[in-house]
């Protein structure tokens, strides 16, 4: 055993001896939401926390939003001591990732823990999918951290999303529950995720940011969203040239965790033609531009369910494949809007848009009902809380 499997595995055993004496405390009538996607709860996490605070009041409703990546993990130690104390005596426990605690302990009977992971679809592998590979732990890290243990239910939004998450996580089929997150609520209604302070409708937000930018009536505007990449920086050069004097105004939405754009090469002349969007959010954004280019990225079907042509440029799919490992394959899902080169996507963007085709790929994956995620959701966790009286 390495020097590091031994911290590990002595953490898990001192966590443990603290965690005892705090399942002795009184149960509470609480849903306790545990998230390390970001410092301020992300949107699921707001809308599913105001729901419940409206609907049931008899139930505390108590958020821990703290991200650990940037972070020294010895810093992180005292957040988790507070969520062991919280989750010790909480009815609902709510993830939207992996929660050490969550997972390396023995809960009581009583606790139910949900996992609504913080993606729309697993796109990449990852979890006991990525297992020994590149993006991945290694098994023995896997074992030692107990990685995704514990869940009892897991929400997806379709049958094809809950396999992928059933290997992901390494639950049976018995523990899916098909409800959409709350932020598909916002995406179809999306009047309500304009900034707080813009008075009016999407049509009235869309051209106010267009005159803001200086995009002129004749130029559509397309969105470029990348997805993480550990470690390795978004190459931009290739996509700009492509674009270059075309009608399209790009905007590229730097990933929240790790902007990693290479701007190696972009010429001065070049510069008018692109927008870094990090002034609104990637749902503000996609209400506002006129189609969308991803990679990896669940945005690509959530753009689907507004019914924005979608784009797929994978300059590097063949190290995905090997490295990563990919759940959905664009260039098999959809063919005709998939690119490796720039140039070939260019050449895409001028071909008529197959709306069939998307609204079929909009089916497969999103398959729950989509016309009041946010009460779904906090409908069964609810129930959870009451059941277990």
């Amino acid at each position: 055993m390495s020097l590091k499997q031994r911290a590990l595995s002595a953490g898990k055993v001192l966590l443990k001896l603290i965690y005892a004496p705090m399942k002795k405390r009184p149960l509470k009538d609480r849903i306790l939401i545990i998230s390390r996607q970001s410092d301020k709860p992300t949107l699921d996490i707001r809308l599913l926390r105001e729901w419940l605070r409206e609907n049931c009041p008899e139930l505390e409703c108590v958020v821990l939003s703290r991200r650990l990546e940037g972070r020294s993990k010895l810093g992180y130690i005292p957040h988790m001591f507070i969520q062991m104390s919280l989750m010790a005596s909480s009815r609902v426990v709510v993830l939207d990732g992996y929660c050490i605690a969550a997972s390396v302990l023995e809960h009581r009977p009583e606790t139910k823990i949900v996992q609504i992971w913080h993606a729309l679809a697993a796109i990449k592998q990852f979890g006991y999918q990525a297992v020994d590979k590149p993006s991945g732990r290694s098994r023995e890290i896997a074992e030692l951290l107990c990685m995704h243990k514990n869940y009892d239910f897991v929400i997806a939004p379709g049958e094809v999303t809950g396999r992928h998450f059933s290997e992901c996580f390494q639950v049976s089929e018995e523990k899916l529950k098909y409800i959409c997150l709350p932020r598909v609520d916002e995406i179809l209604r999306p009047d309500r995720i304009l900034p707080g302070d813009f008075r009016g409708n999407v049509d009235e937000f869309r051209e106010h940011v267009r005159a803001k930018y200086g995009v002129s009536d004749g130029r559509e505007m397309i969105l470029y969203v990348p997805t993480f990449r550990k470690d390795k920086n978004v190459k931009l050069r290739g996509l700009i040239r492509a674009l270059h004097e075309t009608q399209f105004k790009l905007v590229i939405k730097p990933h929240p965790v790790y902007d990693g754009l290479d701007w190696e090469g972009i010429s001065p002349d070049e510069e008018p033609d692109i927008i870094v969007g990090s002034e609104l959010n990637s749902y503000q954004w996609l209400q506002v531009c006129d189609r969308i280019i991803t990679d990896y990225s669940a945005l690509g079907i959530e753009a689907a369910l507004l019914g924005k042509p979608v784009y797929y440029y994978v300059y590097d799919i063949e190290d995905y494949r090997v490295n990563v490992g990919l759940n959905m394959d664009p260039s098999v899902e959809l063919p005709s809007f998939t690119a490796v080169e720039a140039g070939e996507l260019a050449d895409i963007l001028s071909r008529e848009y197959d709306y069939e085709q998307l609204d079929a790929f909009r089916r497969k994956y999103v398959s729950a009902d989509t016309s009041h995620c946010t009460e779904d959701l906090g409908s069964f966790i609810a129930g959870l809380a009451k059941e277990v009286k």
